[in-house]
């Protein structure tokens, strides 16, 4: 039997007690329960994980068997079974959470080819799918606020490959495509400054030089 990430689904750490568990489960069961929903087949679907999530964190024997089957997962190196429904509170929740990842690395010493595989992986032809097919158009922003944070330490080389996806979340929202437009025009600016940069400051100095050898000669 697939083991689900009961304390992910309820957006807890694993050493939550048992107070955290049922405080967590109150806040997820009143977000997503079906008579605020208003029928949204996805928030119903993660209304039942959250059920389920509970109902084994909640029962000691469930619990102890449940946490059995997590510590052997977890020794033998294997994946927990994703089976949470892709809505955009969800997503909005991953990339959130890849945010305050980033803003806590040394960017001095950041692999930025890899923090593209990442935000490429975190950004899949499934996410950007489920995030058609239930447009949120305050998710959305988030969206892609997180992901032009994250993108903001990246070289210019790295960002081209996110514009796609940028602007698929964005599609139907005009104002977001524009501010995704003004960030790439911005960076295209830095870019293009960093480059000149140094044939600039060359160029200066040259002249300096030769201004100040001409004073002296006089």
């Amino acid at each position: 039997m697939p083991v689900k990430d009961y304390y992910k689904i309820l957006e807890l750490l694993p050493n939550a007690g048992q107070e955290e568990v049922k405080k967590n489960f109150r806040k997820l069961a009143i977000r997503f329960h079906p008579d605020k929903t208003g029928g949204n087949k996805h928030k119903d679907a993660w209304y039942r994980e959250v059920q389920e999530a509970y109902t084994v964190l909640s029962d000691p024997a469930k619990k102890a068997q449940y946490l059995q089957e997590r510590w052997l997962l977890k020794s033998q190196g294997l994946p927990f079974y994703e089976s949470i429904p892709l809505t955009p509170d969800f997503i909005e929740q991953r990339f959130r959470s890849k945010r305050q990842e980033v803003s806590h690395m040394d960017h001095f010493r950041m692999d930025d080819k890899r923090l593209q595989k990442e935000l490429l992986l975190l950004a899949s032809d499934e996410i950007l799918d489920a995030l058609s097919d239930n447009h949120d158009p305050l998710a959305n922003i988030l969206i892609v606020d997180h992901l032009l944070y994250c993108m903001e330490t990246l070289g210019y080389q790295y960002i081209a490959p996110l514009k796609p996806v940028l602007f698929k979340i964005a599609k139907l929202q005009p104002d977001l495509q524009k501010k995704i437009g003004n960030w790439y025009q911005k960076r295209a600016r830095q870019y293009w400054w960093e480059r000149k940069q140094g044939w600039a400051i060359a160029a200066i100095t040259i002249i300096l030089c030769s201004l100040i050898a001409f004073l002296a000669g006089k």
